[in-house]
């Protein structure tokens, strides 16, 4: 059984005050317009911790897709709007990216924590070399998931073989696993790039689409496509996959551990709040979004809805949001292995990921919160 360091309430504050965190060096530059570096703690939490998290200087948060209302992103919005990350004597700035460019932020110390698609691409960057560490696992199961327009012959992933693919750079892990347990010879697809526009799938010759489960299927539904397309969920399948991953570098979390699990504190806490306040946390994240992506309410709505409801289905009875499951992710790097993706051997899960920040800040499945 995984051991766990998890403190609370009472217990957090004594344990911080006797030097639990006294560990945590300084010497980062302060923040032009954060916390100040010194100063007494927020009421409720300990002057030692919070010093801590001061020394650790301005941490960037890079978002994964924009300001969308997806889960490892409206988290960390509702922190910062509901001054949780304050609460804990944290100064954090938030940045829009997107998940393939935000590996190379976290190696030169441009950011300090982002979010990413799944583990695959922590799995697949240090495999490359880098030295990046999943610090929480939101969504333990495939955001993605395969579209199939009605009348094309296609009744079971194996019929699949030698069709044509629609695909915005490459076709996702979770759905080439999928495909690979069907039996189906990925050389054999016809692979076409298409724009963002999910009527592609009807309104060209593709017959298949891998797809965002919060985000085209209700732009198909809103088009009149409803009940013409047919959906292959890896989830329906038992491949193993996650989405929604929090990760750090390797030298932050050595320097700033207390910094890095209080950061978790917060936006868990926030993702809490936005699943009891979802409209108003939607409407925070819309404010800041990019206007040339075209983000509309029903659409985010739609995005937080499904991919909270995900989270929470996919998060064990007793245990927290975020928690990191190695076995599961274990499971996720054998596929990569297994699709040519990464070589063998080329990834230590146990390094690559670290249960020990969620398990501190969390008690009983929920976020120990102050006070």
């Amino acid at each position: 059984m995984r051991s766990t360091r998890r403190l609370t309430g009472v217990a957090l504050c004594l344990a911080l005050l006797a030097g639990a965190c006294g560990d945590d060096g300084g010497g980062a530059e302060d923040a032009e317009d954060g916390p100040t570096t010194s100063g007494a703690a927020t009421t409720g939490f300990p002057d030692d911790r919070c010093q801590a998290n001061r020394d650790a200087g301005q941490l960037v948060f890079v978002t994964s897709f924009d300001y969308s209302a997806a889960a490892s992103i409206i988290d960390v919005v509702v922190a910062e709007e509901q001054g949780f990350f304050e609460d804990v004597c944290l100064d954090v700035a938030l940045q829009a990216g997107f998940s393939t460019a935000n590996v190379p932020l976290l190696a030169a110390g441009q950011a300090q924590v982002t979010s990413l698609g799944s583990f695959s691409e922590v799995a697949v960057a240090n495999a490359a070399g880098a030295d990046i560490v999943a610090i929480a696992v939101e969504g333990k199961t495939s955001i993605e998931e395969l579209l199939v327009e009605d009348g094309r012959g296609i009744t079971e992933l194996a019929d699949l073989t030698g069709h044509r693919v629609g695909i915005k750079g490459a076709i996702p892990y979770s759905v080439r696993a999928m495909l690979a347990a069907a039996g189906v010879d990925e050389s054999t697809l016809q692979q076409t790039e298409v724009g963002f526009n999910p009527v592609v799938l009807f309104e060209t010759d593709i017959d298949a689409l891998p797809v965002y489960k919060s985000n085209e299927p209700a732009q198909l539904d809103a088009a009149g496509y409803a009940g013409r397309y047919t959906v292959f969920d890896p989830r329906d399948d038992e491949v193993p996959a996650s989405f929604a991953v929090y990760a750090t570098s390797r030298d932050f979390a050595e320097e700033h551990p207390s910094a890095v699990a209080d950061f978790l504190r917060a936006a868990l806490h926030g993702f809490a709040w936005a699943v009891e306040h979802p409209e108003e946390a939607v409407a925070a994240t819309l404010e800041r979004s990019d206007p040339q992506l075209f983000f509309q309410p029903e659409g985010e709505a739609f995005r937080w809805a499904t991919e909270s409801a995900l989270v929470l289905d996919t998060t064990p009875d007793g245990e927290p949001v975020g928690a990191v499951d190695l076995e599961l992710l274990e499971a996720e790097v054998a596929y990569l292995v297994e699709l040519g993706v990464i070589e063998e051997g080329s990834v230590d899960v146990a390094s690559s990921a670290d249960p020990a920040f969620v398990e501190e800040v969390t008690e009983e499945g929920k976020v120990a919160w102050l006070g």
